[in-house]
């Protein structure tokens, strides 16, 4: 998606609602800015998790809004570690 934006009276950035919708983004939610000459690379920062509790040895993670699929990011980070010991 690509938008064009314009800065207001303050200085301030507002994002469409279209682009806050495919980020997954609500009010209070935190990005972080990579600037460089020409270019603002704005990227949603990662929410961090603030309670949890262990049941029979396994934490359990309270609902945090978004959707997320465990056992992708799982595949994904094995995948990751097992390219490093076995580079193909």
């Amino acid at each position: 998606m690509n938008a064009t934006l314009s800065l207001d009276e303050a200085g301030r950035l507002v994002l469409p609602s279209t682009a806050l919708k495919v980020l997954g983004m609500k009010p209070g939610d935190q990005v972080r800015a990579d600037v460089s000459p020409n270019r603002i690379d704005i990227c949603p920062e990662p929410r961090v998790v603030s309670q949890g509790i262990t049941e029979n040895g396994v934490l359990v993670i309270a609902r945090q809004g978004y959707r997320m699929d465990a056992a992708a990011a799982v595949r994904a980070d094995r995948d990751e570690l097992a390219d490093r010991a076995f580079p193909r």
